[in-house]
């Protein structure tokens, strides 16, 4: 069984505008698998302290990190996405057999939009792997673990401040070799423009620079955007905001980037 330790491939960088567009189109599944992690949590079980379960790896794949110390909603959580010359059917396959063979249930599998998740607890831990069909018969997908059991649901807005009637859906917090991000998904009802317009006064009252402010254009049929970025006290906020599509507001991605920290929060 392959448990090698896949390569370290660092997930921060600025939010091109079409990743942006994509993670409107699946806010809705976010806002879901939130829910899931945080019905989950909310146990009150407690759990001494128990390492982190070895994930066999998929077969014929190359498997990289997307982040090795993250939490999803205050949920500790690690992330491996793959591309494998095996199919689909056989990924499914794969896992749904190492995991009902040495747990005392059967490994769930369930479709989620046009993936497949298999998914199994372990002790505190929720494991679960997400695939999809690729070229030439392959598939692609990720592999996360999850501490669900006893963390504490946070999403809690930080140092960014809500323009109103915004939600927050998830906040994800990462860390890489002397830095740690903060990234938060928001729907608000207000068009980008005004919502670009709230962030710059409010941030600006506050002690950030504007480092950082474009609109961008629309795909065709697709929606427009904006990306500003402002600094302070050696930090920088990143905010990608796009209309939605189909009814009146905004989607806004909040990235707070923190310098010269060290790499390991659980």
């Amino acid at each position: 069984m392959d448990t090698r330790t896949p390569p370290v491939c660092s997930r921060r960088a600025a939010r091109p505008m079409s990743l942006l567009v994509r993670l409107v189109r699946h806010v809705f599944e976010a806002a879901a698998l939130t829910a899931v992690l945080i019905v989950l949590s909310g146990t009150g079980r407690a759990w001494a302290v128990e390492p982190w379960p070895e994930i066999p790896l998929p077969p014929k794949a190359d498997v990289q990190w997307v982040a090795q110390s993250m939490r999803v909603n205050g949920v500790p959580t690690r992330v491996m996405q793959f591309q494998s010359r095996s199919s689909r059917a056989q990924i499914v396959d794969y896992y749904r057999a190492y995991w009902t063979g040495a747990y005392p249930h059967k490994a769930s599998v369930q479709p989620l939009g046009d993936a497949t998740v298999v998914g199994q607890m372990h002790g505190p831990y929720l494991m679960n792997v997400k695939v999809q069909d690729a070229a030439r018969g392959g598939s692609h997908g990720l592999i996360s673990v999850a501490r669900v059991l006893g963390s504490k649901a946070d999403r809690d807005p930080g140092e960014l401040p809500l323009i109103g009637g915004a939600q927050v859906i998830s906040v994800v917090e990462s860390d890489d070799p002397g830095k740690h991000s903060r990234e938060l998904l928001i729907r608000a009802p207000q068009p980008p423009s005004s919502v670009a317009q709230f962030y710059e006064a409010s941030l600006g009252n506050v002690g950030w620079r504007q480092l950082q402010g474009n609109d961008t254009p629309a795909n065709p049929g697709g929606p427009t955007g904006r990306f500003m970025a402002f600094g302070r006290d050696g930090k920088e906020m990143q905010l990608s905001i796009v209309a939605t599509p189909r009814v009146r507001g905004s989607v806004i991605v909040a990235n707070l980037v923190t310098k010269d920290t060290g790499t390991d929060r659980d």
